[in-house]
């Protein structure tokens, strides 16, 4: 049984590193070490989670088995991007499972999770980043009504890559 909750400052240590593993093993084989360590490095370190834990406008959802933290969403609530500046947007900025989790409806779960709290939250759209290139995700975004708005380039060290924007209204 899957248990999904809100983030709080005590889940910093664990949630970075679930943050620098699931990244590391997503994307290990589209990018060099160096540049996957400057990232991690930056964005997935325990005082930067720690803020973020704590910032008001910043949630994580976070999935459980058993006791074992398997997955999270980072939502950031001050975040717009292309013709969504006339909506109160939300953003879906991270989402990820560990590898041996994925398949089994753990994203469905969070992602049901995430558009509920947003509903609740009277946010009128929701919206995130994909790479072109990742066609599962693509899809999941999809199944969830999310449709393609725009793009955006995605730098990880030297590596230049294109996101697509996908939003959904609420």
């Amino acid at each position: 049984m899957v248990n999904i909750r809100f983030g709080v400052q005590k889940d910093a240590s664990e949630l970075t590193a679930l943050c620098r593993e699931t990244f590391y093993c997503k994307w290990q084989s589209n990018n060099t070490e160096e540049d996957l360590t400057c990232y991690m490095n930056e964005f997935f370190n325990i005082e930067k989670i720690e803020k973020e834990l704590t910032d008001p406008t910043i949630n994580y959802l976070l999935a459980f088995y058993h006791a074992q933290l398997i997955g999270y969403i980072k939502l950031n609530r001050n975040s717009a991007e292309g013709d969504l500046e006339n909506l109160k947007p939300i953003e879906i900025q991270r989402m990820y499972v560990l590898e041996q989790f994925i398949g089994n409806g753990i994203g469905r779960e969070m992602m049901n999770c995430a558009l509920e709290f947003a509903v609740k939250e009277k946010f009128e759209v929701i919206w995130l980043g994909a790479w072109e290139k990742n066609s599962g995700a693509l899809k999941f975004y999809k199944r969830f009504g999310f449709d393609v708005y725009g793009e955006h380039q995605f730098i990880l060290g030297a590596d230049v890559t294109t996101d697509l924007l996908l939003k959904k209204i609420l």
